[in-house]
């Protein structure tokens, strides 16, 4: 892995005792900090392990109050702690990246409620201490040093010692006069930390303003955006607590306070981590190209999203006590349960479609089912009546249209009536989309495109006839033959690939290649591979909002990163990634990029790289295998400039 040029000075490449000294320190720091909060909570759950059943239900609110404040802390560890340790993995050869990741950990575990109950129970204030100590120091020192691992301007690493006897005697020494809890009570405890951030906070300003080039810029524009959500949680909820104590008192409106302040945290706290990572990925920070796993993700939001409706019910529940005298705990708690079971999916999806969006650029909504999919009904045949074709039969069907074998009243010869699906002939935007394609086909004048004869609308229905082609369509052969030779892909392909230049010299993308829409005609030797469906067809440069109706533009398995982002710059390089897929699976009988679900599917397509089929199939020529990757390239301008240079290349081998 080489170091970037952002990283060089960091980098522990040719340092490997520091290297080795700095991991040691940071295993300690985390080992420790592993061990404190496990000598605290291992009494708890004992207490809760030996206690009958029947004073745990009694207890039941209060226990679940417990349980949730655990799980939010728990997730707060969790979700810093997973950044952490992906980067101390990824980047072990950068002492910035190891202190960046301890920074996350231990501060993950700072912000907790649990550390700071560790941190006041007797006999472990001093080690509870630490961990606050070290959450305050990494992260004001985190604001310092980022992006470079430099002191900037450099008189500021004359504070960095101030800063850790600052944060170390107030917190480690108990029977001092300037412990933190005793200093608390005056107020110079909120106005010894807050003038720390403050100076962090200041230095990370200075520094993006007058010291940093475009990309450190851009790297310190996210880590601010997520220090934002620590520092602003404490502005409100720290700073209200002390100047408003009824805040913290008992009754209503203190488990309120509470509740809401838990709330927040879970999802102000998880911004810092969030933001980091972008930053990293972004930037190729530390020289990391780092992925996310998005179930990882996904789980995280879903816990964070759980524990959300857990503290609503708390808040809730203490508010309906206040209003009643009688204990009416599951009363609430069955009413709340119907009320969250109808809007936690929703909820937890929208979270994900902002995920998908937001950091890993999933533009086009792939959890929303089209609608031409949901209208699975076929079409009766029986109730379809042109005054020009007879003798409709069913041959063949797709999520927007049915294609029937008909007989042309006039020439007496057979052809491919293309139906519009009633359940979808009501809807105007799929009208116009249907009779487009029609449109648009009818002007194509290409051996390799199908032509259409006739379009129109006749009793309700919309139609489109086409020549009929007498073979099946390249998808039912790969299934048939599982593999198809070089030679035999070389010729299918190079129709599709005269027709997809004779298309994209007239500004036509197709936007939809994959084998079902290639059909073979046996009526000619060897047999013509024919281009079918423009039904999602673009035309560059034109303004249109047709295409958008049906919530994404493709086939999952064959789209274009540049379609996954919903790029309005599409164009013909498109359609040449799409047939670099094809020909993959083609050549090896498997697609590149088989994942479990859709999104993943997606996510591999914007950022795995394109795999070699030679993998797969060993004897495939180098030319060939570096063919295919070059069509498949993330970035569209080293693909290739026409499909017909593809198939010159797959043939070249």
């Amino acid at each position: 892995m080489s170091t970037s040029p952002i990283t060089q000075e960091t980098s522990l490449k040719g340092r490997p005792v520091l290297r080795w000294v700095l991991l040691g320190v940071w295993g300690l720091i985390v080992l420790y900090t592993v061990m404190v909060l496990g000598a605290v909570l291992s009494p708890q759950f004992m207490t809760l392990q030996n206690s009958s059943m029947t004073r745990i239900l009694l207890g039941l609110p209060a226990l679940l109050q417990t349980l949730i404040d655990y799980g939010v802390d728990l997730l707060l560890m969790f979700g810093f702690s997973v950044i952490g340790v992906v980067l101390i993995v990824n980047g072990s050869d950068d002492w910035f990246a190891i202190f960046t990741s301890l920074f996350l950990i231990v501060f993950g575990v700072r912000i907790t409620n649990l550390a700071n109950t560790i941190a006041v129970t007797l006999g472990y204030q001093t080690q509870g201490g630490l961990i606050l100590a070290l959450g305050d120091i990494s992260i004001v020192l985190f604001s310092m040093l980022f992006p470079n691992g430099k002191f900037t301007p450099r008189w500021m690493k004359f504070l960095a010692p101030f800063l850790v006897l600052t944060m170390l005697g107030i917190y480690i020494f108990p029977d001092a006069p300037f412990y933190w809890e005793k200093i608390n009570q005056n107020g110079y405890y909120l106005l010894t930390t807050f003038s720390w951030y403050i100076v962090g906070l200041s230095n990370s300003i200075l520094r993006y303003y007058r010291y940093s080039t475009l990309a450190q810029k851009q790297q310190i524009r996210w880590i601010f955006i997520g220090t934002m959500g620590p520092f602003l949680w404490f502005i409100i909820f720290q700073v209200a607590s002390y100047f408003f104590p009824v805040l913290t008192e008992s009754g209503v409106v203190a488990i309120s306070f509470q509740a809401i302040s838990r709330l927040a945290g879970i999802f102000m706290f998880l911004m810092l981590p969030l933001f980091v990572a972008i930053s990293i990925v972004r930037t190729r920070l530390f020289d990391i190209d780092l992925i996310i796993n998005r179930s990882l993700v996904y789980g995280i939001l879903t816990i964070g999203l759980g524990l959300t409706f857990g503290l609503v019910f708390v808040l809730a529940s203490a508010i309906f006590r206040s209003m009643h005298s009688s204990d009416q705990f599951f009363f609430v708690a069955i009413v709340f349960s119907v009320l969250a079971g109808a809007t936690f999916q929703p909820l937890r999806k929208k979270l994900q479609r902002f995920v998908d969006r937001v950091f890993y650029h999933i533009q086009i909504d792939y959890q929303k089912t089209p609608a031409e999919v949901r209208a699975e009904a076929e079409t009766s045949v029986g109730s379809i009546t042109f005054s020009s074709y007879r003798n409709l039969r069913l041959i063949g069907h797709g999520g927007m249209a049915e294609v029937y074998r008909a007989t042309d009243s006039t020439s007496r010869g057979s052809v491919a009536v293309k139906v519009l699906r009633a359940a979808l002939a009501g809807d105007e935007q799929f009208q116009k989309r249907f009779m487009r394609e029609a449109e648009i086909v009818s002007k194509l004048e290409h051996p390799n495109i199908v032509k259409v004869v006739d379009f129109g609308q006749e009793h309700g229905s919309y139609y489109i006839v086409m020549e009929l082609l007498s073979g099946p369509d390249l998808n039912h052969v790969i299934k048939e033959e599982k593999r198809i030779s070089l030679p035999n892909t070389v010729g299918l392909l190079r129709g599709v690939a005269d027709a997809l230049d004779y298309a994209h010299q007239r500004g036509l993308v197709h936007r939809d290649i994959k084998p079902s829409n290639v059909m073979l005609d046996s009526s000619t030797l060897p047999s013509r591979s024919v281009l079918t469906d423009f039904g999602i067809a673009k035309m560059v440069d034109a303004h249109t909002r047709i295409t958008n109706t049906a919530g994404m533009l493709g086939t999952f398995d064959y789209m274009a990163p540049e379609q996954i982002q919903a790029s309005a710059s599409v164009d013909g390089r498109a359609d040449i990634y799409a047939l670099g897929v094809m020909t993959y699976q083609m050549l090896t009988g498997r697609l590149p990029f088989e994942r479990p679900d859709t999104g993943a599917i997606l996510l591999a397509h914007m950022s795995a790289p394109p795999p070699d089929p030679r993998e797969i199939v060993h004897d495939i020529p180098r030319q060939t295998a570096h063919a295919i990757q070059q069509a498949m390239a993330k970035n569209t301008n080293e693909r290739f400039a026409s499909a017909k240079d593809f198939i010159t290349a797959l043939e070249s081998a």
